[in-house]
């Protein structure tokens, strides 16, 4: 699909961008990884859900997306507590890694969902 094509692109080029600070960072390479996965594997399920919530109707896409919201929400605020108890960590680059990463995948999935909504809109 067209759509989920724009979403791997997105996250291929994040994942390129992380390969090449691993490079300049090998210091970091938990903290960036990390950063970027956390992000990366929200944004694919969520993706993944919207899509097939696509096909349905404009109730269930709008739903589904709120219900992803609160969820992922729940992912990110649990992960975050986890890595800070149990994993000793430079938090610097982890919260500049996981903040860039976060933005960019959330814009893209923000385009992404705004290209299903204008093509779901009733004329």
């Amino acid at each position: 699909q067209k759509k989920m094509k724009f979403f791997l692109s997105g996250l291929f080029l994040s994942f390129s961008v992380l390969s090449i600070l691993i490079i300049l960072l090998r210091h970091y390479l938990f903290e960036l990884t990390i950063g970027w996965f956390l992000p990366a594997l929200a944004g694919m399920v969520t993706v993944y859900f919207v899509l097939k919530a696509s096909k349905k109707s404009s109730i269930n896409l709008t739903k589904t997306i709120a219900i992803g919201f609160i969820i992922k929400m729940f992912y990110y605020g649990i992960s975050l507590v986890l890595l800070i108890q149990y994993y000793t960590f430079q938090p610097i680059v982890f919260i500049c890694s996981f903040t860039g990463f976060f933005l960019v995948l959330h814009i893209v999935e923000a385009i992404l969902i705004k290209r299903i909504s204008v093509l779901k809109r009733p004329n």
